[in-house]
C-alpha cells in the first residue's frame, strides 16, 4: 500500500462518480494549506495519506469550503492524538 496517491486517482475513487476539476483543484488548495499550517512534511505519508482520505470522503458531501478546512484540520488532530487518546 505504498502506492502514491494521485490527484487523478482522486477522479475515479469517487464512488457516485467523479469530482469535478474545479472540485479537485478545490480539494488539493485545501490539502496544500493544512499541510502548511499544520507543518506536515512532504515525507510524512502516513499523516497525509490520512488527511488526503479524510478530505476526499468529506469532499463527496460537503459543499463548504470552511467546513472542509475544520474537517482537514480536525484529521490531522485526530491522527496526532492517535487511536489511544480519548477525547470528549
Amino acid at each position: 500500500m505504498n502506492k502514491r496517491f494521485t490527484v487523478k486517482d482522486a477522479a475515479v475513487r469517487r464512488q457516485a462518480g467523479y469530482f469535478s476539476p474545479e472540485r479537485l483543484a478545490t480539494l488539493k488548495m485545501i490539502f496544500e494549506a493544512v499541510c502548511a499550517e499544520a507543518a506536515i512534511p512532504s515525507d510524512a505519508k502516513g499523516e497525509r495519506d490520512a488527511l488526503a482520505t479524510r478530505l476526499l470522503a468529506a469532499g463527496e458531501t460537503i459543499e463548504s469550503e470552511m467546513m472542509l478546512v475544520l474537517t482537514a484540520m480536525k484529521a490531522v488532530s485526530d491522527y496526532r492524538l492517535g487511536p489511544t487518546t480519548s477525547v470528549p
